[in-house]
């Protein structure tokens, strides 16, 4: 009785071995580029389809990762455009409000500060605006990147980001690994953009 209990146990743990073996080779190759359209999820086994869902899942965390740091230098740009309007005049009493200050409400004082800096209707202030239009579009969707409740499509096609519990109507946003990375690299190039704003047109 015992012997056969163990025989059991033994190949019990060799099937686990195999389809972890399986799962990890198949991550292996999706981890190069997880896209959505691969190959037909008809075909795939089971356990392809959860290494599939295990290297989407790593991919796109990873994505939200680096989403954090560009952002977070993105919101800075934004702190050192607010503090040195004038020249810096203000300065001194900045670091009273900069707690305060969320990403909206720093775009809405940029906005102000090239409204008031900048002629109507001139080339530096159509600049600016065509810019504020992109960060606040980047900024919504940072948002719900950062607030949403994350799962993987069945078949580790692309993430979805479902509004908090109790929000109702529950909604739905789908991404895929290359709509997060394009987030990503649009904050690098806004912050870089605001950069040049500055220097051309500064507030």
């Amino acid at each position: 009785m015992l012997a056969m209990q163990s025989q059991e146990a033994q190949q019990t743990c060799s099937r686990r071995l195999i389809i972890r073996s399986n799962r990890s080779r198949f991550a292996a190759r999706l981890n190069t580029g997880v896209s959505e359209h691969m190959e037909d999820s008809d075909s795939m086994t089971a356990s392809e389809m959860f290494a599939r869902r295990d290297a989407t899942e790593n991919e796109i965390s990873g994505l939200i990762g680096q989403l954090v740091f560009n952002y977070s230098r993105f919101v800075t740009g934004l702190h050192l455009c607010v503090a040195w309007h004038n020249e810096g005049k203000d300065l001194d009493r900045y670091p009273s409000i900069a707690e305060d200050l969320a990403a909206a409400d720093l775009l809405r004082r940029i906005e102000k500060q090239a409204l008031t800096k900048l002629e109507d209707k001139s080339t530096g202030l159509k600049k600016y605006k065509s810019w504020l239009r992109r960060a606040h579009q980047v900024r919504e969707t940072r948002n719900i990147v950062m607030h949403s409740r994350w799962g993987i499509e069945p078949y580790g096609r692309h993430a979805i980001a479902t509004s908090p519990v109790f929000v109702e109507p529950p909604k739905e946003v789908i991404f895929t690994v290359d709509q997060l990375r394009q987030l990503c690299q649009a904050c690098e190039k806004l912050s870089s953009e605001l950069n040049e704003l500055r220097e051309e047109y500064p507030l």
